[in-house]
């Protein structure tokens, strides 16, 4: 897959629509229309169970499609304050109607928590590298290069990224070694500081991924580089979504088991 997950989509959404779910049932229950139940909401609610009803899950459901670090404990950090707002709106109107209603959200919430601490799911919040759908489009960029490592040596690039490019060279570098580019296109001479983040065995030459050290400079003649090449339409197929990117692709998959909701890169 090449854009962010399905299941971080589905479940950001059902949280942000949670209040509108709340507001058809309570209103409901209420034998109120959907404004008047609002107004009833807006005015009259305590402001606690107002809190957990509409502002809660729609930042939750926010903090879930960040998909970030601190985004995945501020979204724990909300689901324990819809547990004690729930907890709160119990004991201003305990009667065994709204016990169930508790006992429901308590599962639903407690369902939540515990899918969102299951490692796969976890660690594609806390670690950067699983999230594949961030990395920065590459573009196909056939060009010489010369590459100054414990040596000198030429190359070609075959493609980069404003985060980095990789190479073909003779020259004989290793993983974590720093290495100075410098490239001539189309009138302008490119300078670039990286580190080699992998190595790769190929028929002609040895072939590099290599990490930009970006200082403000750099990093603004690579934008400008890369937008140009997007406008020529030169990004690199394999990270164009595809059809194994779509809904239906996913949920299919899903309903057969298949993968998970987190399916691999």
């Amino acid at each position: 897959m090449k854009r962010k997950p399905w299941a971080i989509i589905l479940l950001a959404a059902l949280h942000i629509l949670a209040p509108l779910g709340n507001l058809f049932i309570n209103a409901h229950r209420a034998h109120h229309t959907l404004l008047q139940h609002w107004n009833w909401w807006l005015y009259v609610m305590p402001r606690p169970l107002f809190l957990s009803y509409v502002v809660l899950p729609i930042l939750a459901g926010i903090f879930i499609f960040i998909c970030k670090r601190w985004s995945y404990w501020l979204y724990l950090v909300c689901l324990a304050l819809i547990f004690v707002s729930n907890i709160y709106g119990f004991s201003t109107n305990a009667n065994l109607t709204n016990l169930i209603l508790l006992l429901v959200l308590l599962i639903v919430d407690l369902l939540a928590v515990a899918y969102f601490v299951v490692p796969a799911v976890r660690n594609v919040y806390l670690d950067p590298r699983l999230r594949w759908w961030e990395a920065a489009p590459r573009y196909i960029f056939s060009n010489a290069v010369e590459i100054n490592g414990t040596e000198t040596e030429t190359g070609t690039i075959k493609n980069i990224s404003e985060g980095g490019l990789f190479v073909l060279s003779n020259i004989n570098l290793f993983e974590g070694s720093n290495v100075k580019l410098s490239w001539l296109f189309e009138g302008t001479v490119y300078a670039a500081e990286g580190k080699v983040v992998y190595k790769s065995n190929r028929a002609q030459a040895e072939g590099y991924g290599i990490q930009f050290h970006h200082s403000s400079d750099m990093q603004k003649n690579i934008k400008m580089l890369c937008a140009k090449l997007r406008e020529r339409g030169q990004i690199v197929p394999d990270r164009l979504p595809g059809p194994e990117d779509s809904f239906t692709h996913w949920l299919k998959n899903l309903v057969l088991k298949r993968e998970g909701l987190f399916p691999k890169r």
